[in-house]
């Protein structure tokens, strides 16, 4: 099995799902994890569970529509765990629905969460990963963006 030992990763929605079994699997595999979701309750279970394998974790509530919000997210990773080495944009709505009946703003909900806060997260980490001359980055999606819902 392979280890993370010594590297660092922010996971977007974290909080539940998937988000919180990459969190856990990371963790399990010797990285230190920062928890990121809307919810710092849900964050908090997570990044206990976390410390379960004698890891730090860190419970981050940030709304990644919301840049100020994700740069003070960002800084206050660096501030405990100096940096991050691994980014999972896991964090992600659906308001699925017919496009006739659909409202605009249920659309840019969308839109702005899980296209511009892949943006808006991946802009504040990566200067870090290029100063660190490391780091990885994995963005996660729905089958839905390439087969649809029926």
């Amino acid at each position: 099995m392979f280890s993370l030992s010594g590297q660092i990763a922010l996971v977007t929605g974290g909080s539940q799902g998937i988000g919180r079994a990459i969190a856990l699997a990371l963790a399990e595999r010797g990285a230190e994890v920062a928890v990121m979701a809307r919810s710092r309750e849900k964050c908090e279970a997570v990044a206990a569970e976390a410390r379960e394998f004698d890891r730090r974790a860190l419970a981050i509530r940030a709304d990644i529509t919301d840049a100020g919000d994700v740069r003070r997210a960002v800084a206050g990773v660096v501030a405990e765990f100096g940096g991050v080495s691994i980014l999972v944009n896991n964090a992600a709505i659906t308001r699925d629905g017919l496009m006739l009946r659909m409202p605009r703003e249920d659309w840019e909900s969308v839109m702005r969460t899980n296209l511009t806060g892949v943006f808006v997260v991946t802009q504040q980490a990566l200067p870090l990963m290029v100063k660190a001359r490391y780091g990885r980055i994995i963005n996660l999606t729905s089958v839905a963006g390439q087969a649809g819902n029926d």
